[in-house]
Parts: structure tokens; C-alpha cells; sequence
């Protein structure tokens, strides 16, 4: 009995080996059968390409399942709108993924570095882990499988709108004050339309650390929606993938200090101690290594190494080339010398290929953003791949800015014109094309600040430039013989934080110095700098303003006005140039009438503030400065002289001047007039307004005179700032005025008086704003039934509306139409 059960299992082993054999022998053939004819590609993640099927194929071996690895997303190409942040090379960000096989698929998984146990037990790890979600991106068919390896089918991975596209062409961005702001979500049918998108083989590679794969993506609509394509039912674009080997062993990650403005990764950390908080951040920095690390300053192991786009003519090119190698300055004095190089790009190379970080050069529809970004190791803050995004405009925008406050002709010696030194004096001795490339050098610098790991530092300004993150009105000199000097008109090379912030993100400690010891050296460099006033700024603070060049906000608005009076009043024919046609004028003519937009919005930014640098406990800085009052009283009646109809008036003679665009032709930097062809005045005066009243208004800053006002005796309250509003609106002075200013006054006092009523049922303002501000709705009132002029009478009947039902009158502000974005 024994020996037939004995014989039976060899029996069943032999069927079961057999069996075995026969249905590995049948996956191989299915393994073999499925790649033939078909073109490999080796590499990181090797693929098929089947081009009859469209399909790209990843073999997947038991160690690659096995590991983890960088996933990022890009775009191969772009739509050139200004509308939305989708041109050639945008990347989005990193994710750490890792494939997983279920069953008959392999899953594509994101895992969540948002929340971690850094130091914690492996338990505690899996118990972070666990208590958080991840992101399953595609589910990928197994098609074959030979010893452990698959061959499953990418396309579910690849061809899908993996850059999230869609969702800013149903929500598009409009520029409002500078500042980029999304639609709400409206009716929008644009979706993928996969029958029409494939994977561009030819547009593809694979690299021992890198995989990068595109696909051509068609996005349809039944509507009607110009993003700049052929057909308005149709949008193709290139969306890239790129999978990334996670770096090698050694990068030691460099916490963040508030006091210096790096980009990062942020976390939640469980294995923190109980007294400590959970929140933390690694600073985003490249990998840099010493080769001599004994040495003060020393070549690196590998330099950073940007490629510059073979698209960008000269003498541009040279001038991007300059301004990327002023870093090198700032490197020394972190201990390397050479740290970033500068080379072209490979013909054929790929920008979004991680291989080769790029200075990009970007064309679009109209004039944009120029970007510097980053792809990061989510775990570390490790920069492994950046691309630096130029917008093509910049010479023409800049010679647009020169050609508007640069009249052919000396006619004037006017003194307020001191602050800018004589800007109708061209300079003999510097070409106006010198003073564009010094421009485009010093915007290359700063984006290149971005991709080392900087934020903007919008406080360098009161520090004397002290950083290429800042952004600063052109500085002007006068020479002894009259003439203007513009050699100095942008700084050239990194400034004192730039070196400082540099220092502090990348230079190394000794080779046995302790985690405390490097600590300590750390924040002796910060307060180095701050001992010398050199320090980063809270985007709050109210030194925190763009395109200014001054210690003090108020007094740059002093400085500013004057010239702003003087280049409006000769503004005319002689910016024109013979033969170009002539609504070139009013294109030039915003850079104008609202060239103290800038120096506005920072004077207002004193008015309820405060000074707030980031501080930590002990480096001896204030944390919280209420700003002077008296300079917050000197700003507020400096600000509500923008809205004197004397200042907001447009000449006759001026008038006349600003053409509509030629026949079939638009442009975006010229004012969309509520008049159509016809330049209105009262738009001119709603735009400035808009500064002035908006920014008084806004809710947070009533609610901080509340506060201040509790704490300072003589604090400013907004019942002043309220009373001070009204009274500039409706002062006797406009009443009286000839019709011009009256017309013009009308369009203000329109805006106060809605300003106030939006700011009585704002539901974020404080009961005490509200009640402020309702206040001052009734003094309109009082004051407008003194009046029987008819513009008197529709501001009357719309308070009284509004009044009678304040949550259904609300009024509705009457846009200005003035030009999106910043200018300059």
C-alpha cells in the first residue's frame, strides 16, 4: 500500500513539473511572441514600441517592481497663452513611486512623503504610512510574464492628461493687480479625446538612470475657446513623462530657517518628540561636494551644470550666459569655485529629458512671466533637474518701457524729474540695446535664483539692492555735464543676501563636526547677516513691495509722483517714431498714466502695519514693529492725492493722440476703454481708484487698524481712513471744478462709495469694519443729497437700494479695463 502511494505521488510530481514546464514553455512563447518585430529600447525602465498597436510596452523585471523610484511630468510643448501656465517645458512636481502587481495588472502608485516618522521604529513608520492615503495614477495590463518579468501595456500611464491641462483650460488664469488669479469653474466641454492622442515614440528615450516618454494629447471642444490653436474644436499638446532613479546615497538634507528664503519640501513628522512641532521643511538645494573638503574653497565633485536653449539669438544669448555665471560669486563664498557652469544644449536634446536643466526660451502670444522651476526629491528637498523659462517679449517689453519714458528730444529741465535723474536725456556713452541686455542678464540671474533654491526677497530694496530676488524700478544717475547715466540702470551681479542666503543654503561644515556643531555654524551666519541688515522678508511686511528702490515706502511714493506728473505731461507725439502707426501710442500710454502703480501700492502697504521679520527666540530681532503713525498718516494723505481729478485728467491734446488699433489687430497693454475705439478718461480714473480704494478697503487692513488702533493711542482707526476717503471724493474742491473733473471725480466717488458698501457686507471683515464702514456708506448718503446733479442721483439710488436689501443690491464694480500684469 505504501509503495502504490509512493508511486502515485511521483506520478502527480512528474504531472505537476510537466504542467510546469508546459506553461512556463507557453509564457515565454507568449513573452517572445508579443516583443517580436518589436524595437526595445534599454535603460532605466526598459520598453517596446509597438507601432501598429500605438502601445508602449515597460518590462518590468522583480527588482524593478521591487524599488522605488521619481516620477515627474512636464510639457513637451506649449499652448503660448498668457491665460495659462502650460508653455514648452513647464514641469510639475516630483512624486515617489513604485509599481505594484494585483492580480492581472501592475499599479502605478504615488506614495505620500507629505507625512513621515523620520526617526521612528519601522512600526511607526508603517503606522504613518497607513494612516494616510496614496495615489494609484494607472492601473497597467500584463500582456506577457517569462521568470518574473512583465510586459505590461504604459499607454494608461502615458496618454492621459497627466499634467492636469484640462483643469486650466476650464478654469483659465487672468492677470488682476500683478497677481495671477483662476476663473471660477464655469461651463466648459473640454475634455481628451483619446481616439486622437498617442505616444510620440520619436519624442522618447530611455538612459541607465532615466526613462523620458511623450505623448501627443488632443483635447476637444464643442464650444468655442482661443488658446492659440488652428482649430477652435481642437488642442494638441505634448505632455512628457520622465521616471527618474531615486539619487544615490549621501545627500544630507539641510533644514529650513525661517530667516532665509528657501524654497523646500514640506512635511508632517510623527517621530518628532512630543515638544517639538510636527511640521518641517528640507530646503530645495542641488547636490554639491567638495572635492577638496579640508579646503576653504574648492572645485566641486560635480558642478552644477545648466544648458542654454539653442533657440535664443545674439546678442541675447550672451547676455543669459552672464547673468546665470554672476552665481559664481556667491558660490565662493560658500567654498566652491566653479559651482555652476553654463553649456548649450545637445542638438536634439530634450529640456524636460533630467539629464539637461535648461535656460529656456519661451515664445508666447503676448508678453509673460519669465519662471525659474525645480523637480525635487520629495523625501530629501534634492534638486535633480530645473528648467529656466525666459519669455521671449523681455527686449521688446523693456524697449516698450525705454521707448515711453525716453522722448526724442531734450525739451525740459524740469527738477521733478531728479529722482530719476534726467530720463529725457538718452545716454551717449551706453547703447539703449546695452541697457536692455544688462535688463535681460540681471532677469536671467534672478530666475536662475529660483532653480538654486531661492524665493524673492521683495525686502532688498531697503538694503541698498541687495538682491537680484527683488524686482526694481531702473536707477537713473546724472552725470556733472547733464547727461543721464544708465550704466547702473539694473544692478549687475548678486547682491549681499544673495551671497548670504548662498552661503548659508550650500556651504559644508568641518568633516567631523556634529549635527549640533553645524547648527551653531549655521545661524552664525544668519546673524552675521542680520547684524549688517541683511535679512529675507515676510510677503506681509510692509517693506515688502516690487519695483520700488528705496529704504522707505512713503518716501519712494514721494520721489516717484513727480516724475510720474512731469513724463505725463510731455507724453505725446515725440515717443512715436516716423512711420510706425500711430496706435503704437496708446499701447505706451498705461506705462504712463500708471507708472506710480508700484510706488502706490507700497505706500499703502504702511498704512495699518507692521514690521514682521521672520525671527526665532533670542537673535535679538523685534518680532512685531507697529510702523511709525505718523508715517502711516503721511501715506494715507499722500495715496488720496491719486485720486485729485487734476492728477487722473487726460489733455486734450493727449487725448486726441491715442488711436484704436489697426483694422484686425489687438493688444493686450493698451487700455480695453468702456468707450470702445475711443480711450475714456473715466476708465483711466477707475484703474488708479482701483489701487487706491481697493487697497485701503481691503478687510485685513481695516482689522489691523482696529487693533493697532487698540494698542497705539494715537493708533490711526478706519473711521479716519474712512472719513479721509470720503472727504478726498467729495471734497469742494471737485464739486466746484470745471466739467472735466467733475466727470472724472464722479467715477471716483462711484468707487468709494461702492467700496464701502462691498466692505459693510464682506463676509470675511470683522463686525467692527463692517459697522465702519456702514457708517460711511451713510455720511455718502448725507453728503450726495446736498446734490441734484444726476450722476448725484444714481449714486443716491443705488445706496438707497442697497440699504433697503444689502444682500441682493450688492453693487458690482465697473471694471477699468486696464492693461493685465505687471509692465515692466
Amino acid at each position: 500500500m505504501l509503495r502504490s502511494s509512493l508511486c502515485l505521488l511521483i506520478v502527480a510530481g512528474c504531472l505537476v513539473s510537466n504542467a510546469q514546464t508546459a506553461k512556463d514553455s507557453e509564457n515565454a512563447q507568449s513573452f517572445s511572441a508579443r516583443t517580436a518585430g518589436l524595437q526595445k529600447q534599454d535603460g532605466f525602465v526598459p520598453y517596446y514600441w509597438d507601432a501598429k498597436k500605438g502601445t508602449v510596452l515597460f518590462e518590468l523585471s522583480s527588482s524593478a517592481r521591487d524599488r522605488e523610484f521619481l516620477y515627474f511630468v512636464g510639457l513637451g510643448s506649449g499652448v503660448g497663452s498668457i491665460k495659462l501656465f502650460a508653455d514648452r517645458g513647464t514641469i510639475g512636481g516630483a512624486m515617489v513611486c513604485r509599481f505594484r502587481r494585483v492580480g492581472p495588472r501592475v499599479q502605478v502608485v504615488a506614495e505620500n512623503s507629505a507625512f513621515r516618522a523620520e526617526r521612528g521604529s519601522n512600526d511607526l513608520k508603517r503606522s504613518v504610512e497607513l494612516s494616510f492615503p496614496t495615489s494609484v495614477l494607472a492601473a497597467l495590463p500584463i500582456e506577457a510574464e517569462q521568470d518574473g518579468t512583465l510586459l505590461v501595456n504604459a499607454n494608461p500611464l502615458l496618454v492621459r492628461d497627466a499634467a492636469n491641462l484640462l483643469s486650466q483650460m476650464r478654469r483659465p488664469t487672468q492677470a488682476v493687480n500683478g497677481q495671477m488669479i483662476r476663473e471660477q469653474a464655469h461651463d466648459s466641454n473640454w475634455r481628451l479625446d483619446e481616439g486622437r492622442s498617442i505616444v510620440d515614440f520619436d519624442a522618447s528615450g530611455s538612459f541607465p538612470r532615466n526613462t523620458e516618454i511623450e505623448a501627443l494629447l488632443t483635447f476637444s471642444n464643442e464650444g468655442e475657446a482661443d488658446f492659440n490653436q488652428p482649430d477652435s474644436h481642437a488642442l494638441s499638446v505634448h505632455e512628457h513623462h520622465s521616471f527618474v532613479a531615486l539619487p544615490e546615497p549621501g545627500y544630507v538634507p539641510r533644514e529650513a530657517d525661517p530667516r532665509v528664503g528657501f524654497f523646500g519640501e514640506s512635511f508632517r513628522d510623527f517621530s518628532q518628540p512630543y515638544n517639538q512641532p510636527l511640521e518641517r521643511k528640507y530646503i530645495a538645494r542641488w547636490r554639491l561636494e567638495k572635492k577638496e573638503p579640508s579646503a576653504g574653497v574648492s572645485e566641486p565633485v560635480k558642478p552644477i551644470v545648466f544648458y542654454l536653449d539653442r533657440a535664443v539669438p545674439e546678442p541675447m544669448r550672451s547676455a543669459l550666459r552672464r547673468g546665470a555665471l554672476w552665481w559664481n560669486a556667491a558660490f565662493e563664498q560658500a567654498g566652491f569655485k566653479n559651482a555652476l557652469r553654463i553649456e548649450d544644449l545637445p542638438e536634439g536634446a530634450n529640456p524636460l529629458d533630467v539629464r539637461y536643466p535648461t535656460i529656456q526660451w519661451t515664445n508666447r502670444a503676448g508678453r509673460g512671466w519669465s519662471v525659474g522651476t525645480t523637480q525635487t526629491d520629495p523625501r530629501t528637498g534634492e534638486i535633480v533637474h530645473a528648467i529656466v523659462q525666459l519669455d521671449s517679449h523681455r527686449m521688446r517689453t523693456v524697449n516698450n518701457y525705454w521707448d515711453t519714458i525716453m522722448p526724442s528730444g531734450k525739451d525740459s529741465d524740469e527738477p521733478a524729474l531728479d529722482a530719476f535723474a534726467a530720463l529725457d536725456n538718452l545716454d551717449a556713452r551706453i547703447s539703449a540695446e546695452q541697457v536692455m541686455l544688462n535688463r535681460l542678464a540681471l532677469l536671467t540671474c534672478h530666475e536662475m535664483g529660483h532653480v538654486l533654491g531661492l524665493n524673492h526677497n521683495f525686502v532688498a530694496s531697503t538694503f541698498d539692492r541687495g538682491s537680484v530676488m527683488d524686482y526694481y524700478a531702473p536707477r537713473v544717475k546724472l552725470r556733472s555735464d547733464g547727461s543721464a547715466d544708465l550704466s547702473d540702470a539694473y544692478m549687475q551681479g548678486t547682491g549681499s543676501y544673495d551671497n548670504f542666503a548662498i552661503e548659508w543654503g550650500y556651504s559644508q561644515g568641518g568633516l567631523e563636526a556634529t549635527a549640533e556643531q553645524d547648527r551653531g555654524r549655521l545661524d552664525a551666519i544668519v546673524r552675521k547677516a542680520l547684524a549688517r541688515g541683511v535679512t529675507w522678508g515676510n510677503a506681509s511686511d510692509p517693506r515688502w513691495n516690487a519695483y520700488d528702490d528705496s529704504t522707505d515706502p512713503v518716501e519712494w511714493l514721494k520721489q516717484v509722483w513727480p516724475v510720474r506728473d512731469a513724463l505725463l505731461a510731455r507724453f505725446g507725439a515725440n515717443q512715436s517714431r516716423v512711420g510706425e502707426p500711430g496706435s503704437r501710442l496708446a499701447s505706451r500710454f498705461p506705462l504712463i498714466y500708471l507708472f506710480h502703480r508700484y510706488a502706490l501700492g507700497a505706500a499703502i502697504n504702511v498704512v495699518g502695519s507692521a514690521r514682521i521679520p521672520p525671527s526665532l527666540v533670542g537673535d535679538g530681532q523685534e518680532p512685531v514693529t507697529v510702523w511709525p503713525v505718523a508715517s502711516q498718516r503721511k501715506a494715507l494723505q499722500l495715496v488720496l492725492r491719486a485720486l485729485d481729478p487734476k492728477e487722473l485728467d487726460v489733455p486734450l491734446s493727449l487725448w486726441k493722440l491715442l488711436a484704436p488699433p489697426e483694422p484686425d489687430l489687438d493688444d493686450a497693454e493698451r487700455f480695453n476703454s468702456s468707450a470702445d475705439y475711443l480711450f475714456s478718461p473715466q476708465d483711466g480714473a477707475r484703474a488708479v481708484s482701483e489701487i487706491v480704494v481697493g487697497g485701503l478697503l481691503d478687510a485685513q487692513r481695516m482689522e489691523r487698524l482696529v487693533v493697532i488702533a487698540h494698542q497705539e493711542a494715537d493708533g490711526v482707526a478706519p473711521s479716519e481712513v474712512v472719513a479721509a476717503l470720503i472727504k478726498a471724493a467729495f471734497s469742494e474742491s471737485v464739486a466746484n471744478g470745471s466739467k472735466r473733473e467733475r466727470d472724472l471725480g464722479d467715477a471716483v466717488q462711484a468707487r468709494v462709495a461702492e467700496g464701502l458698501m462691498l466692505l459693510s457686507t464682506n463676509p470675511d471683515a470683522s463686525p467692527e469694519v463692517q459697522s465702519t464702514a456702514l457708517a460711511g456708506v451713510t455720511e455718502v448718503r448725507k453728503t450726495l443729497k446736498l446734490r441734484s446733479d444726476a450722476a448725484a442721483q444714481r449714486l443716491s439710488r443705488e445706496i438707497e437700494l442697497f440699504l433697503s436689501n444689502p444682500q441682493q443690491n450688492v453693487p458690482k464694480l465697473k471694471p477699468s479695463g486696464a492693461p493685465p500684469g505687471p509692465p515692466v
